[in-house]
């Protein structure tokens, strides 16, 4: 089983489901994190994060970066 990895960090809940689609478009499984925690507490919890296969993480980023 692959180790999930956080890949990124949004302080915009909105941002971060949007790189979720594109990832997703492009067959990577996505995991938001601590998004709830985030809408109520951003400044104590550092923002919503983007998780996925290790596995996954070279491509994922590169998705990221491109967009």
């Amino acid at each position: 089983m692959d180790k999930l990895v956080t890949i990124a960090t949004y302080l915009n809940v909105s941002e971060a489901h949007i790189v979720k689609g594109l990832l997703e478009s492009e067959g990577i499984q996505v995991f938001i994190y601590d998004e709830q925690a985030t809408i109520n507490f951003v400044n104590l919890i550092g923002g919503v994060r983007l998780v996925v296969k290790q596995s996954d993480v070279e491509r994922a980023k590169i998705i990221i970066s491109q967009n």
